[in-house]
């Protein structure tokens, strides 16, 4: 059965939200579902697929959130669209370890709303959920996993402006070695924007500062070091409104700024790297 106006109705009259939850860890059921109902969610938890197929057949929600892995690997995209089917008007939500490209792409086509890493932060985790709950219809997609969906042809893009650009073109480097940071450049920035701006790891900032030492070694003076980070993020900027990053499918103003940001600290650290001289 399908829901008729369930969430517009629930909050005008100022009715809690019904929230379905699933689930295979014990610990997460019995306090998830509690710091919820806190935050005014009417919440049913189930433990497996089939309890949950029962539930989105027999009760309408305003709310899905489920574990990605419940008892198989990717298995949380069944529930999902199981909910899109049967009642359309429901909002879903995915909670997991941590969501890899494969799971990002089967999001955008399952047309899941969000992601949440464990452990959730609670008060996050509402205010994202409330927020899709009072958005217009039409939601946007995030960033992180256009970019992913992209990445081939994004960085064969930055690959021909970094070969017609007046300064870096004059770098005697083969198409690799110009473009064979940018996957891991992407992965970094990806993961602070499903993070909601998280720093980077030592890990990540190690990677570039080995990229502004192998850079100075290729023969790149700090100008172009510079220029180099600039024509990643104009290019991507220049992709807005084309096949590959329609304008209205990127939320801009969080995204594109972290983004900006994340080049940004890609370049001090490089740069900071590339004039230690030992």
């Amino acid at each position: 059965m399908g829901p008729s106006k369930s969430t517009t109705d629930a909050r005008e009259a100022g009715k809690r939200l019904r929230l379905l939850f699933v689930d295979d860890e014990d610990n997460i059921r019995l306090t998830l579902p509690l710091l919820l109902d806190k935050h005014g969610f009417d919440v049913t938890t189930v433990a497996g697929v089939a309890d949950a197929l029962v539930q989105i057949s027999a009760v309408s929600f305003d709310v899905l959130l489920t574990d990605l892995n419940i008892h198989s690997e990717g298995d949380g995209f069944l529930v999902i669209t199981a909910m899109r089917r049967a009642q359309p008007g429901c909002k879903n939500f995915i909670l997991t370890g941590y969501p890899g490209l494969e799971n990002t792409i089967r999001a955008i086509q399952s047309q899941v709303d969000d992601f949440f890493t464990k452990p959730a932060d609670i008060e996050e985790l509402v205010a994202k959920i409330k927020a899709r709950l009072s958005a217009p219809a039409g939601k946007p997609v995030r960033l992180a996993p256009v970019l992913m969906e992209n990445e081939r042809e994004i960085t064969a893009k930055i690959l021909d402006a970094i070969k017609g650009d007046v300064m870096l073109k004059k770098a005697r480097l083969d198409d690799r070695r110009r473009v064979d940071h940018i996957p891991t450049i992407f992965q970094a920035v990806i993961d602070r924007l499903m993070h909601e701006g998280r720093p980077f790891s030592a890990r990540q900032r190690q990677f570039a500062a080995r990229h502004g030492k192998r850079r100075r070694k290729d023969g790149y003076t700090l100008p172009m070091l510079v220029r180099e980070f600039q024509v990643i993020g104009e290019t991507i900027s220049d992709l807005l409104g084309t096949d590959i990053l329609p304008l209205g499918v990127v939320e801009l103003n969080s995204d594109l700024k972290l983004l900006t940001q994340s080049l940004n600290t890609f370049t001090l650290v490089s740069l900071e790297a590339y004039s230690r001289r030992r």
